[in-house]
């Protein structure tokens, strides 16, 4: 953060100037890609050039009926009026060699904007848009010339060849040009650089948009259009998400986005400042919660700790659960593991306690508090627990098995939304119909639910436990799209009314405003179709049962609420809430509630904590942890991806950020950061506070694995805080939470084990900054001096692969009489030879050797006439082969001469260049080769001796310098 400012209205919005290396590796996928096709066109381009196979010869292609290839009585000579229609085109080779300058000039750039983008810090740019402003606006000006003129000159070459048949005239070809792999590869390059070019087509469409927002609907882009607007897309992808996924059980029918969302909209825009921008983008939010939850993990971590040593110092009276031990600073500490902050277990008497973590009132540290623990010596707490595990059931099945079971065996249709016996049905054939006794319920009797989910309506059940006398409300958790939209509307909602109707006073009160809506559906729906009263009749065989309301997740938070509601009209009833929401009651509400509620939590589950002040506290952290990234992003993100051991975390934590207070104040984003929080601590005085309702046991995974719990009764003010772990969601779920409560063991003790962090060394983990800047010869100048001998010898080396007088032959026929003559002497080479002409045009003679000179003209050998031998096959597969990996050599002398080499990849580059020096001289084979010995011909044999010749002084000159540059980059080793 922030968006890099190109010019006055142009930004790299959504990116920042800091995840630019994102845009470089995509762009460098695009150019790997790319790079596959380049390489086998230029090997097909250099091998065609090589051997000649790209001679036109008068004016005719290979693919033309009219090409002839010289006939074997002109293997030596070429005539005077014919010397002129030998021509080599330029086209396929200047493409190739375009294509390849614009892929080593745009890798660099990306180098160098990879490299620039990694100064700094998220919130402190340290000079980095200045060096990147720059660089954009090169690729934007110059770099993007080379697709431009590729493609229009592709395009162009193209046409012209297709409008007069290749060159051939009006005769068929002998084959389709357009049918080679060059070509297929020339075609799939020439797309994606127009693929490229849609990039400014892009950008103008997005300044017309900014313009027509600006000027022309401006309205449309106040603060409360973009609430409205916000609200219309949460609600729309609610209902595409629903209609993608085609599953009747995700509801979604009743969404009308008519104000379902407004209230959610409202403070979504609020909490991500709206009205005041920090330019967040998407990279500062991943790298930003997940460095928060290391912070998380490191501050539980250090209280871990102060519980053991507070715990060791208890004695074993049992104190006031209230009782606050604050916790120290982290120095003061040395190292625990993260499952062994859970608890300490105590024995006073008849009574135990749990030293437990609860994070202070503003939910930024965690302090240790002692707190009651449910044991076997405790009557209540047995009889609570015993209950709590009983109804567990209940909430688990609402949302699944009641209705299968209806379906199966209680002739409920499918389509078919509620069941309830008819009128005439006898209490008597209720008990013998109605019970559960398929999915386990042997004593359960199901004698009313209704599974229609809407906005205002919810699944729900009503079942006679037998076993405990009791009837049982259960009702279903978030499922349906209705469901989650309930779910966000959380903002309190006042219970005077509610009060007035039901019988109890509201006047004040407040509560979650879904789920207050879900209740007043659910208290209506029993009274509508009468189940409470006929249940609890004079002539009810059930009207001496006590009522338990009991739900999960959304259903623990509407059991609450609809437990209030009925309470007056049943006093002895009882709830229980299972992982409910975190805002349903104020707190004056909540404290009343623990006459009747009893809410169970588990671990470190996100959804009874996901409270707005809570989502607020989490949001200022995050900031606070932005703010004190010390490192680029780049590297920050490469550290949060990998996993940190609890031995390890305090460490990495150090190396990642800085002190708060080391956080430089005067920076945009700081200034930026006050103003926010100056405008949300004013909202936030308004506001009153929702929290858990009734009295809360909290399981604590004791071992970090799952298989031991302790349950203790906690505080509502514990779940200030939204935990980021990898337990905040499966914590959640029901099955499980239902398991853990029935096979949970009271007397179970419960040790804090300690162990030794691991101290990282802080110098030894730092990593030396590298940073590509064109020509900065980080090295020195030596490694400019080994790039100019590296391009120089790379440069002779392909001249002297290309020509044909890479040997000058003078030979000696033997005729098979015995007789020796001077034969015709020429020039040669890896892949061509030198044609011959007439000295004078108007007096030669052919036969006559001393008639004919060396022309300008390269002829590839004509197959068949010649078989190479194996030296020549070596000596041109190794001049080959110096051409390739002096080219690799080259790009990594041109990349030291930027950013500075590991030692690795300086004993890689001389390795690299002793072996381009090596095959160099290898290729001078070809002297061994036939074209230097003998040749048996018809008339006689024909022995060569060879002299190196202009091409052949290039090979050597080629491996000299090759040898310069090895010696210069054995200095850059030596003196790394």
């Amino acid at each position: 953060m922030p968006a890099l400012t190109i010019f006055r209205t142009f930004t790299t919005r959504p990116f920042a100037g800091d995840d630019l290396q994102l845009i470089c590796f995509v762009l460098g996928t695009y150019r790997l890609i790319q790079l596959f096709c380049l390489i086998p066109l230029a090997v097909i381009t250099l091998v065609n050039r090589f051997k000649g196979n790209d001679l036109l010869y008068n004016g005719y292609g290979r693919w033309c009926p009219q090409y002839e290839l010289l006939s074997d009585n002109e293997f030596i000579s070429l005539s005077y009026e014919d010397r002129q229609k030998v021509t080599r085109p330029s086209s396929q080779y200047l493409f190739t060699m375009l294509a390849a300058i614009f892929m080593v000039v745009d890798v660099a750039w990306m180098f160098a904007v990879w490299s620039a983008a990694s100064v700094g810090t998220p919130t402190q740019p340290k000079g980095r848009d200045k060096i990147l402003r720059p660089l954009i606006i090169f690729k934007m000006f110059v770099i993007n010339f080379f697709p431009v003129a590729l493609v229009v000159y592709g395009i162009i070459k193209t046409y012209n060849s297709r409008a007069n048949n290749y060159g051939c005239g009006n005769v068929p070809l002998l084959y389709d040009p357009d049918a080679t792999p060059a070509f297929v590869l020339f075609s799939i390059l020439l797309v994606t650089y127009a693929l490229e070019l849609l990039v400014f087509p892009t950008i103008a469409t997005n300044k017309i948009v900014k313009f027509t927002r600006g000027h022309i609907a401006s309205e449309r882009y106040s603060t409360q259009k973009r609430g409205e607007r916000l609200e219309m897309c949460l609600g729309g992808l609610m209902k595409c998400f629903s209609v993608l996924l085609n599953n009747p059980n995700l509801g979604g029918k009743e969404l009308k986005n008519k104000g379902e969302l407004k209230d959610f909209a409202s403070n979504l825009m609020g909490f991500a400042n709206n009205d005041t921008k920090l330019d967040i983008v998407l990279s500062d939010m991943y790298i930003g919660a997940k460095m928060l939850a290391r912070v998380q993990a490191e501050r539980r971590l250090l209280a871990i700790q102060r519980l053991q040593q507070t715990s060791n110092q208890k004695k074993t009276e049992r104190e006031d659960k209230d009782n606050i031990v604050e916790a120290p600073t982290g120095d003061a500490i040395e190292g625990a593991t993260k499952k062994d902050y859970r608890s300490t277990l105590k024995k006073d008497g008849k009574r135990r306690s749990v030293l437990t973590l609860q994070t202070s009132e503003q939910g930024k540290e965690y302090v240790v508090v002692e707190k009651d623990v449910l044991c076997s010596d405790n009557k209540n707490d047995v009889d609570v627990l015993k209950e709590v595990a009983h109804y567990s059931i209940y909430a688990e099945y609402v949302y699944w098995h009641f209705r299968l079971v209806a379906i199966e065996h209680f002739a409920l249709g499918k389509e078919e939304t509620r069941f309830l016996p008819s009128s005439d049905t006898t209490w008597d054939l209720i008990r013998e119909k109605f019970s559960l006794t398929s999915i386990g319920l042997d004593e359960s009797l199901l004698v009313y639910a209704s599974f229609h989910s809407g906005l205002a309506s919810t699944p729900y059940a009503v079942i006679v436990d037998e076993v405990k006398e009791t009837v049982v409300i259960a009702i279903r958790g978030t499922i349906s799209m209705e469901d989650w939209v309930i779910d966000l509307q959380y903002v309190p909602s006042p219970l005077d009314k509610v009060g007035d109707i039901c019988g109890f006073d509201g006047k004040g009160r407040l509560c979650h405003k879904g789920v207050l809506t879900r209740a007043k559906w659910l208290y209506n729906d029993l009274k509508k179709y009468r189940i409470l009263k006929q249940l609890y009749a004079e002539d009810s065989p059930y009207k001496e049962h006590n009522l338990v309301v009991v739900g999960h997740s959304l259903g623990g938070g509407c059991a609450q609420v609809l437990s209030l509601l009925l309470r007056p009209s049943f006093p002895g009833l009882k709830c229980y809430a299972y992982e409910p929401p975190g805002c349903i009651f104020d707190d004056e509400f909540c404290s009343k509630s623990k006459e009747w509620i009893t809410s169970i939590v588990r671990g470190d589950d996100v959804v009874p904590r996901l409270t707005q002040p809570n989502l607020e506290t989490l949001r200022d952290e995050f900031f606070d942890v932005t703010a004190q990234i010390k490192v680029p992003k780049i590297k920050a993100f490469y550290d949060v991806r990998n996993p940190c051991p609890d031995s390890h975390l305090v460490s990495r934590n150090a190396n990642m950020l800085c002190k708060k207070a080391q956080i430089d104040r005067d920076t945009s984003f700081a200034e930026k950061l006050r103003v926010l929080r100056n405008e949300r601590a004013d909202k936030n005085r308004e506001s009153t506070k929702l929290y858990i309702a009734g009295k809360i046991i909290h399981l604590v995974d004791t071992t970090g694995d799952e298989t031991k719990y302790v349950p203790y009764w906690a505080s509502r003010y514990e779940f200030n805080q939204v935990v980021l772990s990898n337990k905040m969601l499966s914590d959640h779920s029901v099955p499980p939470l239902v398991q853990i409560l029935k096979n949970l063991k009271l007397d179970e003790t419960h040790e804090v084990l300690v162990q030794e962090h691991v101290i990282v060394n802080d110098e030894e983990d730092e990593e030396e900054v590298r940073v590509f800047i064109c020509f900065s010869n980080p090295h020195g100048k030596i490694s400019f001096i080994v790039l100019v001998f590296c391009f120089a010898a790379w440069i002779t080396n392909i001249w002297s692969n290309q020509g044909c007088k890479f040997v000058s032959r003078t030979t000696i026929i033997t005729s098979p009489n015995g007789t020796i003559s001077p034969g015709p002497g020429m020039s040669a080479g890896m892949w061509a030879y030198n044609l011959r002409e007439c000295i004078d045009p108007n007096s030669c003679d052919f036969d006559n050797f001393n008639d004919l000179q060396e022309s300008e003209f390269c002829q590839p050998y004509p197959l068949g006439l010649i078989e190479i031998d194996a030296n020549t096959k070596a000596a041109r597969a190794f001049s080959s082969l110096a051409n390739f990996i002096g080219f690799i050599g080259l790009g990594l002398v041109l990349f030291s001469t930027s950013m500075k080499l590991r030692k690795q990849s300086c004993v890689a580059l001389f390795v690299v260049l002793f072996i381009s020096c090596l095959v160099g001289g290898l290729q001078f084979l070809f002297l061994q080769g036939i074209m230097c010995g003998r040749i048996e011909l018809v008339d006689g044999d024909s022995d060569a001796t060879c002299t190196l010749s202009e091409n052949g002084y290039a090979a050597v000159a080629a491996v000299v310098l090759w040898f310069v540059a090895l010696v210069g980059s054995g200095v850059m080793l030596y003196t790394y």
